[in-house]
């Protein structure tokens, strides 16, 4: 098909960058904290005026607005009806304490471009392919809620909308309850037939920063093996209790916190482990500790190695449990394969990066990310931008906002290139 009657490939503006830049500010502001950060959970009192914000900023912008069962907020913008859509985003809940960059600024990101887009294009209707989608997907993080990519999950069909609606938080609350709490329990909604699914973020390592690149195009993820271990021992007097009778759960979920590291240290940088929680109960300074749980990972791109250890380590975390006198259960274990992402979309990116001068570089993802769980649903790129220090997950986190509107320029580039060609047959 010829492009020719377009005067120019769109590209970002100046009015778009300030779109972005406003938008962006909003986020940050809502659930901000001293230290510079967001404290953003899942359908929390904050996250539910971020959502607000967020569709309100849609439907000025001509979005049709829509929200699942899950509360996963589509902006829709219709250009060519009956064509399929091109659905870019990233989530707006955050960690506790977290950054204002993680999962926000491939929200309004996204959001900016498509608008930015639909706008240029506009003289041109005919020339668009694709419908345009902005995704804001529900509890990726999985901090309040387990597990993470919750909302992009129940979208691909890998969980159960009921299973996912059951989540409890540390309160029992389940994640249906704190839906419907905030506003954001909606409805079925028609299928989403998907042309490709693009997602911004940043980095959330060093890698780009060290080798002097702007961006990094995504190729492939780790795998990643999660478990929930809880230990149960007795609880008694810290006083007058014998040592030799102690039955301690913390005792062995501190022995097993030290195991967990000392793999990675016997692995290498292959492996990545850690506990990143722990509860005990009764959490008193005067009780021997009856019951506590660890929430351990283990992340490589050695699925094999991840399969050896959930047989080695099992059996290991029974040896603590004999020797600490308690008992030991393994539950809501999850395995995360390692995975491609689609490798034409891949080159596309590179491509367009070399067009417009920017220096980019393929990388693996170490996290998890929404577009893990879109590429087994549809052709899906990871798009990065630096993080200064490698740093995330911390409120310290940093993204320039030079490297923030290169990544807008290589998403306008992207998506500019595939709303104009040809759909292909299979995704028709």
């Amino acid at each position: 098909m010829s492009t020719s009657s377009i005067p120019a490939r769109p590209r970002m503006t100046s009015r778009d960058y300030q779109a972005f830049d406003a938008l962006f500010a909003t986020s940050s502001r809502i659930g901000a904290t001293a230290a510079g950060g967001l404290h953003r959970l899942t359908a929390s009192a904050e996250d539910q005026q971020v959502r607000d914000a967020f569709c309100t900023w849609l439907t000025q912008q001509g979005f049709d607005v829509k929200i699942d069962e899950i509360g996963n907020i589509f902006g829709l913008m219709t250009l060519r009806p009956g064509a399929p859509w091109l659905l870019c985003g990233s989530h707006l809940d955050s960690q506790p304490l977290g950054g204002r960059f993680d999962g926000a600024y491939g929200v309004t990101g996204a959001a900016a471009t498509l608008a930015a887009l639909a706008r240029q294009l506009r003289d041109h209707p005919a020339e668009a392919q694709c419908n345009l989608a902005v995704v804001n997907w529900t509890n990726e993080e999985g901090a309040r809620f387990q597990p993470s990519l919750i909302g992009s999950s129940v979208f691909t069909g890998a969980v159960t909308l009921d299973d996912a609606l059951a989540c409890t938080d540390a309160d029992g609350i389940t994640l249906a309850t704190a839906l419907a709490e905030i506003g954001y329990r909606g409805k079925t909604l028609p299928a989403l037939p998907l042309r490709a699914y693009l997602e911004l973020h940043v980095e959330q390592g060093p890698h780009l920063e060290q080798q002097g690149k702007q961006i990094g195009v995504v190729t492939e993820t780790w795998a990643a093996l999660k478990w929930q271990v809880t230990f149960r021992g007795e609880q008694n007097h810290t006083g007058p209790a014998l040592m030799s009778r102690r039955r301690d759960a913390l005792l062995a979920a501190a022995q097993t916190i030290v195991a967990v590291r000392a793999e990675a240290d016997r692995h290498g940088e292959i492996l990545h482990t850690s506990v990143g929680r722990l509860e005990t109960s009764p959490n008193s300074p005067n009780v021997v500790t009856s019951e506590a749980t660890v929430y351990i990972e283990f992340r490589s791109a050695d699925e094999a190695l991840l399969h050896q250890l959930r047989d080695s380590f099992s059996q290991q975390m029974q040896s603590i449990a004999q020797a600490t006198a308690t008992d030991v259960s393994l539950d809501r274990a999850q395995f995360r394969a390692r995975q491609q992402l689609d490798a034409g979309l891949a080159q596309r990116a590179l491509q367009q990066a070399e067009h417009l001068s920017l220096s980019a570089m393929p990388l693996r993802s170490v996290a998890g990310h929404d577009a893990v769980s879109l590429s087994y649903h549809c052709p899906s790129a990871l798009l990065f931008v630096p993080s200064a220090g490698g740093l995330s997950h911390n409120e310290r986190e940093f993204t320039a906002t030079d490297d923030l509107h290169r990544g807008l320029d290589l998403l306008m580039a992207l998506l500019s290139d595939l709303i104009l060609q040809p759909v292909p047959e299979e995704t028709a």
